[in-house]
């Protein structure tokens, strides 16, 4: 009986994850499509992730736009949304992946977690919190030392993230 109920807890639990991702897809597509109703076929593809950027138990959301009408040669746009998918940075000229900062660490700035994007030339930014939202441009953040992203996870990794299509 008692593995009837784990059994069933589990299936639950998986449920209601998956739920909770078709949620966050849907209401990012939404979003998207409000926000960029003229947005060519062709550029209407994007890559996300979630991540409680300032610990507070709620994820907040990171995602790549890709397409011709979002990226050039120095990078793609980047958006942080909020976790009522609300748009609270918009980046440009953002190299995918990028790299984000443990909470509860030197990697916090004002109770947020600090982005870092490696840009072209190789250097990496510090896209620090201001109180109210990030840097946009991160070829014109702080850089530091490359080692701060070692051993660190991979956001917006378009090699291991599905496109999706709003």
């Amino acid at each position: 009986m008692k593995k009837v109920f784990y059994l069933a807890v589990l299936f639950i639990g998986i449920n209601t994850l998956a739920t909770a991702q078709d949620d966050a897809l849907s209401s990012i597509k939404k979003f998207l499509k409000t926000t960029y109703p003229t947005t060519p076929e062709d550029s209407r593809n994007f890559i996300y992730n979630e991540i409680d950027l300032n610990d507070d138990g709620k994820n907040e959301y990171i995602g790549g736009l890709i397409g011709g009408e979002w990226c050039g040669s120095a990078g793609c746009t980047m958006l942080v949304l909020t976790n009522a998918f609300k748009l609270n940075t918009k980046m440009t000229v953002v190299e995918f992946p990028i790299y984000i900062g443990a909470p509860a660490s030197a990697e916090v700035t004002k109770k947020y977690s600090n982005l870092y994007i490696v840009n072209r030339d190789g250097s990496v930014a510090k896209m620090a919190w201001n109180g109210t939202k990030y840097p946009t441009n991160p070829s014109t953040a702080p850089k530091v030392n490359k080692k701060i992203i070692e051993g660190k996870y991979k956001f917006l990794n378009e090699t291991e993230l599905a496109k999706n299509k709003f």
